[in-house]
């Protein structure tokens, strides 16, 4: 037994600077306390990193991919649609076409967002952060199988948390941190189980499994890597120990047996989404072997020579780990200087390059795909720490080298990703806001440019034919997908890039959805909108008086002296949207400036200058006319001129030209103060004949200025 001095105990850091070959090691009581404060300062460095702007909406990082995400979770909500089976209004008609992952992580964030009122941004972090923290374990009891204590265990975790791919998108409304949860348990209970043969751990195995196969296959795709080699290690170990053929026959059935339920929910995913994905008429390209081979570059080994492909993939690599140079660099000097640590590292970072073999397109072209696989070579860096701790190099210099890694990984961080994360911004933009302003709730938008970017129909809230590139030039896909939509409001039409020039595209939506061929306006001078023909007026007036709220990029062309003025029909699938305060819809309208959507005491309004007038067809049976109107404040409290009052008809037309008046108020707020503020008026009806039509109307009282009024309800029953 070596007898220690009060001396020696109580000078630990002696040893820690200078290492005494004459002296034996120190008590372990050290080390634990070390590793364990190491990793704890870890810790909270990767919180303050990943909460640093948690409540801005801005989705940070892939905004493609996010904005994807997001578009999947609005819809839900606002559906109440729970299926597995569920709207990603992206690609046109059929929405219910375009199903990539199984929505569990989509569920998760409604439900947390409707339990707590957080907006959906900030629950998908939530639920990403806590998914990445709870995965830590996992990894834990898989590094205790290489038979680390678990003081080492945390110190070999520590490259993971400040690996800049898992502090930037752990805080992302992605996918990813949840598939990263359930595939650290999914090999960690496998591992767990081939060892214990327990049933506990196949069940812990098998649900997490299964979630993995449903969430991103992809990522389970690597993790399998790992587990795949666990289990034919053993089985190999087994074959060799002896002729007794039962022990190896166990050994492979617990191992396909953690296997085969997660295999049966990917094939029922795969078989349940991709006939439906295959009959769209632009959602094809994602089913499960177009993605696997053309996406990610399965089995595409030529690839592999590239120097294109693993120029890209370094550049990835600067991203989301450190400058590959360094990364080399590193574990060049790991392998050859410390032969010891060499088998683990190239065990637990093999992974890492080889899922980039066997998918180089899905992980050159989209950084945060790392976060399936990068956790793999933190570790082995770890792992090369924890042998340079042990090893006869002063310890003075082993920290000092084993702060290279982590001083280049935030490092990393702080020049890309941090730069991203300070982005102050609500994710919508003025060109956002003015689709979602200018268009009805519940209309479509076509979009040509943008191939089949979810940003534009996320923010601006409304469902979208993104026309992949390319397509535009695809007439027989055109007819079919402009003939989808014909039964939907087609509101707004957004043309960029090469497509704002190419006239027969252009021609072809502007006939299909009754719209003019000269953009309402231009934002930027990189985006025309084209707005339907019954939108334009409102639209117009809307955006000469609001320079403030939309800045100036947006800029209204010059457009064609107009002919005289006609009633416009309305299609009965524009009147739900346009008009959804007017039931039953109305199938013509003239508005003489145009009108525009907004809110009256909460509810919807439809607000126009007078002369304004609607058309409706009666149910047969109608007895009553609930209508609801009023003049707005501004246009009898303003200083100077005022209007001077709107007369308020309806009048009940047949196709022989006769008419006959229902109703006349003529509202006057500046002379009757009961004239001011919402009105309501219940007036007896009964058509005279089947072909009677009522017309409602608005019309100015003699002179024209400020007669602004809002009908807030029409209701014929």
């Amino acid at each position: 037994m070596v007898s220690l001095s009060r001396n020696h105990i109580a000078r630990p850091w002696r040893a820690f600077f200078v290492r005494d070959l004459m002296r034996p090691p120190q008590p372990d009581l050290f080390e634990r306390r070390l590793f364990v404060g190491v990793f704890v300062a870890a810790l909270v460095m990767h919180a303050v990193l990943v909460l640093y702007h948690l409540r801005v909406p801005f989705l940070a990082g892939h905004e493609f991919r996010q904005s994807q995400t997001a578009l999947i979770s609005y819809y839900i909500d606002q559906e109440n649609n729970f299926s597995p089976l569920y709207e990603q209004p992206l690609l046109g008609k059929p929405w219910v076409g375009f199903i990539l992952e199984f929505p569990l992580y989509q569920w998760c964030v409604v439900g947390l967002s409707r339990a707590t009122g957080w907006p959906h941004f900030l629950a998908a972090r939530v639920i990403s952060i806590a998914s990445f923290y709870l995965a830590l374990p996992a990894l834990s009891l898989l590094l205790g199988r290489l038979g680390l204590s678990r003081p080492r265990r945390l110190l070999a975790l520590t490259p993971v948390l400040l690996c800049p791919v898992y502090i930037f998108y752990t805080r992302a409304f992605l996918i990813d941190p949840m598939e990263f949860l359930c595939c650290a348990w999914y090999v960690a209970a496998f591992v767990r189980m081939m060892d214990e043969r327990r049933w506990s751990w196949w069940l812990v195995a098998t649900v997490a499994g299964v979630g993995a196969a449903l969430i991103k296959g992809f990522m389970l795709a690597v993790w399998l890597l790992p587990a795949a080699g666990y289990g034919a290690w053993m089985l190999w170990r087994d074959l060799r120990a002896g002729p007794d053929w039962r022990v190896p026959a166990r050994t492979f059935l617990w191992g396909i047996g953690a296997v085969l339920l997660p295999f049966v929910a990917l094939k029922w995913w795969i078989g349940l989404t991709d006939p439906i994905k295959a009959a769209h008429p632009s959602a094809w390209i994602f089913t499960s072997k177009n993605l696997s081979i053309g996406n990610w570059g399965l089995f595409n080994f030529s690839s592999l020579l590239s120097r294109e492909v693993w120029r890209t993939l370094m550049d990835r690599w600067g991203e989301a780990i450190m400058p590959p140079w360094l990364l080399l660099g590193l574990a060049a000097a790991g392998g050859i200087a410390l032969p010891r640590g060499r088998g683990k590292f190239a065990l637990v970072a093999g992974v890492f390059f080889l899922s980039q073999v066997l998918f180089p397109f899905a992980y050159a072209y989209q950084d945060y795909y790392y976060y399936s696989c990068a956790a793999f070579l933190a570790v082995g860096l770890g792992l090369l720490m924890l042998e340079l701790w042990d090893s006869a190099v002063p310890r003075w210099l082993a920290v000092a080298l084993m702060l290279v890694p982590v001083a280049a990984q935030l490092g990393t961080y702080w020049r890309n990703y941090r730069q991203q994360q300070a982005v102050v911004a609500e994710g919508w933009t003025t060109f956002t806001l003015s689709l979602k302003e200018l268009t009805p709730a519940g209309s479509v938008i076509v979009v040509a440019g943008q191939d089949w970017a979810a940003m534009t129909p996320y923010y601006a809230q409304r469902r979208a034919l993104m026309i992949r590139n390319g397509l535009e030039y695809d007439e027989a896909y055109l007819e079919r997908a402009f003939k989808d939509l014909q039964d939907e409001d087609v509101a707004a039409l957004v043309v960029s890039g090469k497509a704002r020039g190419y006239r027969p595209f252009l021609d072809r939506a502007l006939r299909a959805f009754d719209m003019e061929a000269t953009p309402t306006y231009v934002h930027l001078d990189q985006a025309d909108v084209y707005l339907r023909r019954i939108y334009v007026a409102g639209g117009l007036v809307r955006l000469r008086n609001a320079e403030k709220r939309y800045g100036r990029e947006m800029t209204i062309p010059s457009r064609p002296p107009e002919g005289p003025r006609a009633a416009t029909l309305v299609p009965e699938a524009v009147a739900k949207t346009a008009f959804p305060m007017v039931v039953p819809g109305p199938f013509k309208c003239d508005f003489q400036f145009g009108y525009v959507l907004g809110e009256i005491h909460g509810q919807p309004a439809l607000g126009a200058h007078a002369d304004s007038y609607l058309w409706l067809h009666p149910p047969a049976g109608a007895r009553k006319i609930h209508w609801e109107f009023g003049i707005y404040d501004d246009a009898w409290q303003r200083k100077g001129d005022k209007t001077n009052g709107i007369e308020m008809l309806v009048t009940a037309e047949k196709s022989d030209g006769s008419r006959r008046q229902i109703f006349r108020r003529l509202l006057d707020p500046v002379g009757v103060a009961g004239d001011r503020g919402l009105q309501r008026e219940t007036i007896a009806y009964t058509p005279e004949s089947p072909d009677e039509v009522l017309r409602f109307a608005a019309l100015s009282n003699g002179a024209i200025a400020f007669d602004w009024g809002y009908w807030r309800r029409i209701e014929v029953k």
